[in-house]
This record gives C-alpha cells, sequence and structure tokens, in this order.
C-alpha cells in the first residue's frame, strides 16, 4: 500500500513523496487525522520508507528491511507506547526513548521512533529536548487526532501535515447504504411476514445520519407509489410499483405519514431501538 492508497491523490501526498524521494523528510514528522486508521497507515509507511534500503522509489516493498517493517519486526522502528494501563504516553517513556536515541541503528540508515498514543503535557515537553538538537539519524513520526492537543513549541519544530477527510466519497457511500437500506425496506413492507422488515429496518443500527437519509428515500418511494396509484406510468423500479401495487392509497398515505413522524423523532434524539420497533409496529398497521 502506497501513500496515495492510503491518503489519497491530495497535496499533502504530493508534498510527503516528493520529500521522500528526494531524501529530505524531516526529523520529526505529524500527521493529523480525525481517522485515526489513517493517521497510523501513513505513519507506517513513512516508517517503512525511512528504513527502506532501495536507491530508487521508496518504500520499494522488496528489500528485507521493507519486509521487516510491513510485519512489524523491523530492529529500527520503535513505537513508544502507552505503558501501565496509563491514558496517554507519560515522561518516562519519552525519557527512556531520548536514551536510546544515541544508539547507532542496527540495519537501517535511521532509527525511527514512531508515536501513535497520546502524550501529556510533561511527554511533550521531554521530547522537545530532543527535538531541538535531534541525532543526526534519528527520525520521530507522530499522529493525532488533533494538533490542538500538540504543544505549540513541539509543532514549531516539526512538520506537520494534516490529512483531509475524503468527505465527497463518505457522502457518495453513505448515499448508496441508504438506498440499498431503504430498498429492502420498502420490499418488505408488502409481504406478509414481520422478520424480513424488522431484519431490512434492524440494519439502521445507531447511525441517524444513516437513518434521516433512510427515511428521505422511503418517503420519496411512497410518494412515487402512491403517484403510480393515481396516474398509472407505469413505474419499472420494483420496490416502488411493488409498493403501489400491494397497498391501498390509504396505506401509501399512512406510509408518508409514519415517515415523516420518524424523521421528527430522530431530530429530537430519540433512542434508535425505541425508533425502529415503533416504525415497524406502525407500517404493520398501515398495511390493513
Amino acid at each position: 500500500m502506497s501513500l496515495k492508497d492510503i491518503i489519497g491523490d491530495n497535496e499533502v501526498c504530493r508534498q510527503l513523496t516528493a520529500l521522500t524521494d528526494s531524501r529530505r523528510l524531516p526529523h520529526a514528522v505529524i500527521i493529523e487525522s480525525r481517522d485515526r486508521n489513517k493517521a497510523k497507515a501513513a505513519v507506517k509507511e513513512l516508517a517503512k520508507i525511512s528504513v527502506c534500503g532501495s536507491e530508487g522509489i521508496r518504500p520499494c516493498n522488496m528489500c528485507s528491511s521493507c519486509k521487516k517493517a510491513e510485519k512489524g519486526i523491523h530492529p529500527d522502528i520503535y513505537r513508544v507506547e502507552i505503558t501501565d494501563k496509563k491514558q496517554a504516553v507519560g515522561v518516562g517513556e519519552i525519557r527512556e526513548m531520548i536514551a536510546s536515541c544515541y544508539i547507532k541503528p542496527n540495519e537501517a540508515p535511521v532509527k525511527v521512533y514512531v508515536i501513535n498514543d497520546k502524550m501529556t503535557a510533561e511527554a511533550q515537553n521531554a521530547l522537545l529536548k530532543i527535538l531541538e538538537e535531534p541525532p543526526r539519524n534519528v527520525r520521530f513520526i507522530i499522529s493525532c487526532e488533533s494538533s490542538t492537543a500538540m504543544l505549540k513549541t513541539v509543532l514549531s519544530r516539526s512538520a506537520l501535515f494534516k490529512l483531509r477527510e475524503d468527505t465527497q466519497r463518505t457522502s457518495d457511500e453513505s448515499d448508496e447504504k441508504a438506498e440499498e437500506i431503504a430498498r429492502e425496506i420498502a420490499e418488505a413492507i408488502p409481504k406478509n411476514t414481520e422478520m424480513p422488515l424488522l431484519v431490512s429496518v434492524g440494519k439502521l443500527g445507531k447511525d441517524k445520519v444513516l437513518a434521516q437519509k433512510v427515511f428521505e428515500k422511503l418517503s420519496e418511494y411512497a410518494s412515487l407509489a402512491l403517484e403510480e396509484k393515481f396516474l398509472h406510468k407505469g413505474i419499472r423500479q420494483n420496490h416502488i410499483a411493488g409498493l403501489a401495487h400491494s397497498l391501498r392509497k390509504k396505506s401509501l398515505v399512512s406510509l408518508i405519514d409514519v415517515t415523516a413522524r420518524a424523521q421528527k423523532m430522530l431530530s429530537q434524539n430519540c433512542n434508535m431501538n425505541l425508533l425502529a420497533t415503533w416504525y415497524c409496529a406502525q407500517i404493520r398497521q398501515s398495511r390493513h
């Protein structure tokens, strides 16, 4: 997996790629992202690039250093982590790290220290000392959800890269999921058995944003089905045609009303489990 695969084809990716290709990656790098998995994956990739033995494009993913880094067993990549069930990396862990910074690397040109856990203010102040005068063959790669949790003095001695969230892609995926669930519910409503409806509505889980999108779709489907009842346009979409042919006009109007009430309940911060149960019960009544 490349940096492009992890963080996308954007300006941050191009900056990091240019720095790594030219062997000019700063001694201290901070990756900021609300997506912890994405940030940790980017940190892991930068650590691999740092120890890669290739003279060409890095990481080559072929040399022993790349393979060891990928497996998490490279002797020159150190992970500074929370110990003793604490809430954050403390000054003790950072001091231990600093003591080992002056020992030469085992195999790679550099030693890489990875910090993915939160650090206390005391730990960051201790880290600051090594950032001010770092050994030449040492690199620090840190991830955080928000740079506001980092001391300004630490930020000023590091290169900060903020990973933007791919909101459009996330939104598109959410819309696709909402339409899929809405179709399932619409297809389950005309059926005599209750289980398909319960299973479909249960897919909403506790995601209120998804639920709102699903209810919007269902309201649209019911309106189109009602229109088909009056105008007979010959709708080809099975889930809408099924509603139109199986439910009476009164039932479709009731479905629209119940769905609108469900949307209002969502906006009032209702319990999702209770809402799902209520919605299924109302649908069952509207079919009779």
